[in-house]
């Protein structure tokens, strides 16, 4: 799917074409979130390789700095590449900006993307369970309140993954609208992997990255449902093709971000950093009296209040320490929320042609991004995790880690992935990255989706009441 200028039309004027360039026709543009300037074979200069150029200059594309992705990006060079027809990869907009013409959307396989916005998701993972004592998880924070459970970092971090979105909007200037699948098939996925995290106790960020980092059988077998049934549901209903995406090779498009970029991405994960012990020493200052009611909160639906894996869970708390420590705690999960949805948008998970062209595994465009997201996020958790349990007695703003090492097997939570997984095929999106996209790039769509799974954990909770009610009846005849 190429932009075509005939060599003999007037200047400024061209015409799209979905098929081959015919005699007399030079591709000059391709998709507008990658400019791509096509070099001819034969050394005489070509009107239409002065059009090329034009288009492709800087001072032509007029993009927008952006603060947290690539302005500029370059192509790996591989041998392809450096023959003298070679494509060259020039200038590009965000990577959360659709790359679509007429329609069609071509993937880029974007490892250092990945990585290092995975490496963000566990600099704000072992942040809130260090401040905190508190596993991350965002469909534990939204489930809460749809179960009439309100606690006020639920609120806090739900809060940080909108006001990240909408920092990105307002450094980066209003974003095209992502491809996104019909609002009927967005309403049936989110409600599926709604009744699904709630089924199985986690998401992608409870099982996939905070489970997973600590070796939990629970977690493992609860990812590796969900990751196969999403590849078999993305597959069967044709995800890709319902999102557009071009049949186009992704990895052969890879591509980097300058190094302006990246140290960019580094500095904000400094700041983050910085942010976080700035938080612990503000709760260790001072005189913190601790409050005589240790009162805890119970979670009727799961008994154990979490944020990723409940069922693994003791009671909650509210910290029985003085009120700056109870104000860092809901504190912490703000600025969590804010890094961590921030680490979402440089990854690309934001976009569900990203999603579903790592999920389609048999499409030409299959992009192997997500794979490196959750690398570069567990590879900071897991000897995260190991030294926090080790070497830190408690959390800073609470009494104690509030999570036990639960590895029981049941139905419930393979069926829960199995619900998670075939929503997230259908859609190619998850809870934490449409809790973002609600800020960033609105749509009937999305909304849909966020209904639908909130949807899916009202009637969870309900059946399940229903279901527990019925046994109660029943052992009392």
């Amino acid at each position: 799917l190429v932009c075509h200028e005939r060599a003999d039309a007037p200047r400024g004027r061209s015409r799209a074409r979905l098929f081959p360039p015919s005699r007399g026709m030079q591709p000059v543009l391709a998709f507008p979130a990658h400019r791509v300037a096509i070099r001819p074979a034969a050394p005489a200069a070509r009107a239409s390789d002065t059009a090329a150029r034009r288009l492709a200059s800087p001072a032509s594309l007029s993009i927008r700095r952006v603060l947290f992705v690539a302005k500029d990006r370059r192509a790996v060079p591989t041998p392809a590449s450096r023959s003298p027809g070679s494509v060259r990869v020039r200038a590009a907009a965000a990577p959360v900006a659709a790359m679509s013409t007429l329609g069609a959307t071509a993937l880029q396989f974007t490892p250092l993307d990945a990585l290092c916005g995975g490496m963000i998701l566990g600099v704000a993972t072992i942040a809130k369970l260090m401040l905190t004592g508190r596993l991350l998880g965002v469909s534990a924070s939204v489930k809460r309140p749809a179960q009439g459970e309100f606690f006020s970092w639920d609120f806090a971090f739900l809060g940080g993954l909108l006001a990240a979105g909408a920092f990105h909007v307002a450094t980066a200037g209003p974003l095209p609208a992502e491809p996104m699948v019909s609002v009927g098939r967005a309403l049936l996925s989110g409600a599926l992997v709604g009744a699904g995290s709630a089924m199985g106790n986690g998401c992608t960020s409870g099982h996939g990255i905070c489970g997973n980092a600590r070796f939990n059988p629970r977690s493992m077998a609860y990812t590796g449902v969900f990751m196969l049934v999403g590849f078999i549901a993305a597959t069967a209903f044709d995800t890709a093709g319902a999102l557009g995406i071009a049949p186009v090779s992704a990895v052969a498009a890879t591509t980097i971000p300058p190094l302006a970029v990246l140290q960019t991405w580094f500095a904000f994960a400094a700041a983050s950093v910085g942010a976080f012990v700035g938080l612990g020493a503000l709760a260790t200052s001072g005189k913190n009296a601790s409050s005589s009611d240790g009162a805890y909160a119970t979670d009727e639906l799961s008994g154990g209040l979490v944020s990723g894996v409940q069922s693994e869970l003791r009671p909650p708390w509210t910290p029985s320490v003085g009120p700056r420590k109870k104000l860092v705690n809901v504190a912490a999960d703000a600025v969590v929320g804010f890094v961590f949805g921030t680490g979402l948008i440089i990854s690309g998970m934001t976009r569900p042609v990203k999603v579903a062209g790592f999920l389609s595994a048999l499409h030409p465009a299959w992009d192997p991004s997500l794979a490196l997201v959750m690398g570069g996020a567990l590879a900071l958790c897991a000897p995260g995790f190991y030294f926090v349990q080790k070497y830190q007695r408690a959390p800073v703003c609470s009494l104690e880690f509030g999570f036990t090492s639960n590895s029981k097997l049941d139905a419930r939570l393979m069926a829960g992935g199995a619900l998670f997984g075939a929503g997230w095929g259908l859609g190619g999106i998850c809870p934490g990255p449409s809790i973002v996209a609600l800020a960033m790039v609105p749509s009937p769509s999305v909304a849909a989706w966020v209904a639908g799974m909130v949807l899916g954990m009202v009637v969870n909770k309900n059946l399940l009441s229903t279901r527990q009610q019925s046994s109660m009846s029943a052992a009392s005849l």
